[in-house]
């Protein structure tokens, strides 16, 4: 842990999730007991900033006959990691599962706890039509269907739309094949249009390709193409599109070409001012491009980018709640060893502003 000056702040919610925390009755999955102060005062928060996640799941997958988890299955691991509130979304399924879960089971369980989830949608309804689709199959028809999807999100409450997935790798876990669509997708850029004039982000999955390339070598176990194609110029072509649009390109920190370096996110972020990025731990990644060093400490690399857009990260776990809290917990590392200066603005304040809480809970 970093020395960061307590806060009231974090003292009033640590209260507030140990008073609420005592009444659950059932707790991640494979837990009965119920979480009480004692368990949450283990774990060593003191001066620790209260993180808003903007990117978790519920689970991996979902069969429609078994019942989906309430949001008493997540809390545990939320208040041990002093995790203010959560943005779940939905994976980005492929055509085949479209619809495994999504809208219908998340906006429900956001509604019954606001003030400590919100949710993202699209990754079971709009993903699986980009992946589906290709960019010259796009009719004025689709483009109507796929607005009006889009529509149904907006006016559920959700906070944006996710996970698209504009190259997504199959690593083998829960069968999820590899999947790619351009960035400047047609359908893409009508959902940029939908964001800027709902005020929502999209949570973007790519993998960085800055050219053609061979599929890096690595033991992925699932399926994956041999060679790669460049996308970094269809990222920018989607954020010109629409300048109105946010778009946060998901998992910075965790980069599976190697190509995710510091000096590539500093020119994007440079040039494009409607960009954002979430981070993400997790040790499958290259290490040469993760935020940490051999030492343990972060790079200073990372550090003055940081600095440099204070106003550009956000935290994004990834966290699959059935599996474990590994990105949690690295997640809670990270933000520990934050300069004092951006530890809060990225930590939850730049969430609160970039995914409009205030505007949405009125």
């Amino acid at each position: 842990m970093s020395d960061h000056p307590a806060t009231s702040q974090a003292s009033l919610l640590m209260e507030k999730i140990v008073g609420a925390s005592c009444v659950l009755a059932t707790i991640i999955f494979s837990m009965s007991s119920p979480l009480c102060a004692a368990e949450v005062t283990e774990t060593k928060n003191d001066g620790a900033v209260a993180i808003i996640d903007t990117h978790a799941h519920v689970i991996r997958g979902y069969r429609p006959r078994t019942p989906f988890p309430t949001g008493a299955n997540l809390l545990r691991a939320m208040n041990t990691y002093l995790v203010e509130m959560e943005i779940l979304l939905p994976p980005p399924f492929p055509p085949d599962r479209r619809g495994s879960y999504g809208l219908r089971e998340l906006a429900p369980l956001a509604r019954a706890d606001p003030g400590r989830f919100a949710f993202a949608a699209g990754g079971e309804s709009l993903n699986p039509m980009i992946q589906q689709i290709g960019p010259d199959k796009v009719t004025p028809d689709l483009i109507r269907e796929f607005q009006q999807q889009a529509e149904v999100i907006v006016k559920a409450g959700a906070v944006g739309f996710g996970e698209i997935a504009a190259e997504h790798f199959s690593s083998g876990i829960g069968n999820h094949p590899y999947e790619s669509a351009r960035p400047d997708h047609p359908l893409l850029l009508a959902l940029a249009d939908i964001a800027a004039q709902s005020g929502m982000p999209i949570d973007l999955h790519m993998e960085a390709v800055p050219r053609d390339m061979p599929f890096p070598r690595r033991s992925f176990r699932g399926q994956n193409p041999e060679t790669l194609n460049e996308n970094i110029s269809g990222l920018e072509r989607l954020l010109q599109h629409n300048r109105r649009a946010r778009i946060v390109w998901a998992h910075a920190g965790w980069d599976l070409t190697g190509e995710r370096t510091v000096l590539l996110m500093r020119s994007l972020l440079e040039k494009n001012p409607n960009l954002y990025m979430s981070v993400k731990l997790d040790k499958s990644g290259f290490r040469g491009t993760s935020p940490f060093g051999l030492d343990d400490r972060l790079k200073p690399g990372w550090i003055r980018m940081l600095l440099d857009f204070p106003d550009r990260f956000v935290i994004g776990s990834d966290q699959f709640f059935d599996e474990g809290t590994e990105r949690l917990s690295l997640a809670r590392k990270f933000v520990d060893e934050l300069p004092p200066e951006v530890a809060r603005v990225v930590a939850s304040e730049n969430a609160r502003r970039i995914y409009r809480f205030e505007t949405k809970t009125k």
